[in-house]
């Protein structure tokens, strides 16, 4: 990593978390998941192989919208807790349509072979991993593969403000680390470091950063809320569409539909003006007597009779006598 925020970084990730001395947060740190299927396509980048996600699942933090861009591993994981590496990360990359921000939820995977969601979902696309720099592939997946099926079922995490793990480390991203691992095959597992090798950045230095726990036990926030649609209040719908704002097409619009109105309005009032100014000079009595002796007027009474024209005499046939 040759970029210099990558070396001179104040805020950089990954880091080693230390239980004992983060600071609870509780409601403040409020994480809530709405992911929704998808089919899977992976390329191989190198150092790193990238599963892309298909549109439309996102997670919520304290009410901003995060939307879901991408997946990747480490191997060993990148962050620890109090000294201890897992086998494997996965790193699920968020961004905010509204800020550009990005979130990366951090998911910790161990090596067993114990069935469970975790498994089954990795094992989806184990024997698909391209192995060659530049290659991709695309598998088409069950109606139930769900990024979500990788979460751990307990969903205490800590939050803590950092960097990307790779150049260009650009800094002020969003670290969720779950605090629970999920569980990966060995097969898959084998396939993976086989890839990757041993692709984690070293842990950097807190440099006096907080880092906040959130046990997250709440019914509301274990749930995955991808199959249903988002409902905002005015304040979240107002603040999630004002993105919007800088576009060309839409600040067209909103003037045409500004400059049609306020013609609208213009003309009510020039109209209701020129009624009161009419009624101040008198020349509006009498208005209905007016209206009625212009349609008695003689000259709409002399429209000519047309006489109808007569009907031909009808010609009755004679037959001729036998």
């Amino acid at each position: 990593m040759s970029n210099k925020l990558c070396s001179e970084g104040q805020y950089q990730s990954p880091i080693d978390i230390k239980s004992n001395s983060v600071i609870q947060c509780a409601t403040k740190c409020n994480l809530v998941f709405y992911y929704r299927t998808s089919k899977c396509s992976i390329v191989n980048i190198g150092n790193d192989i990238i599963m892309e996600y298909d549109t439309g699942s996102y997670v919520t933090y304290n009410s901003v919208v995060y939307e879901l861009l991408k997946i990747s591993f480490s191997i060993p994981s990148s962050h620890n807790i109090d000294g201890y590496s897992y086998p494997a990360e996965m790193l699920i990359f968020h961004r905010s349509a509204d800020t550009g921000e990005l979130l990366v939820l951090s998911v910790f995977l161990d090596v067993n072979d114990a069935m469970s969601k975790s498994n089954m979902f990795f094992e989806m696309f184990s024997n698909s991993i391209p192995t060659k720099k530049g290659q991709t592939s695309t598998i088409n997946t069950s109606d139930d593969w769900n990024i979500f099926n990788a979460i751990p079922e307990t969903k205490s995490f800590y939050y803590y403000k950092g960097s990307l793990v790779r150049s260009p480390c650009t800094e002020n991203v969003s670290w969720i680390v779950l605090d629970t691992a999920v569980n990966c095959s060995t097969n898959f597992f084998d396939k993976l470091k086989g890839i990757l090798g041993n692709n984690a950045r070293k842990i950097q230095k807190t440099n006096g950063r907080q880092v906040y726990y959130n046990s997250n036990t709440a019914q509301a926030n274990t749930r995955n809320y991808g199959d249903k649609l988002r409902c905002y209040t005015e304040n979240e719908f107002r603040e999630s569409c004002s993105k919007l704002s800088a576009n060309p097409e839409i600040i067209s619009s909103k003037n045409k539909q500004a400059l049609i109105l306020l013609l609208i309005v213009l003309g009510i009032i020039a109209f209701v003006l020129a009624i009161l100014y009419f009624h101040q000079k008198g020349m509006l009595n009498n208005v209905g007597d007016r209206v009625k002796n212009f349609f008695q007027a003689p000259v709409l009474n002399k429209i000519p009779n047309i006489p109808k024209p007569a009907l031909p005499t009808p010609i009755i046939p004679i037959r001729p006598p036998v």
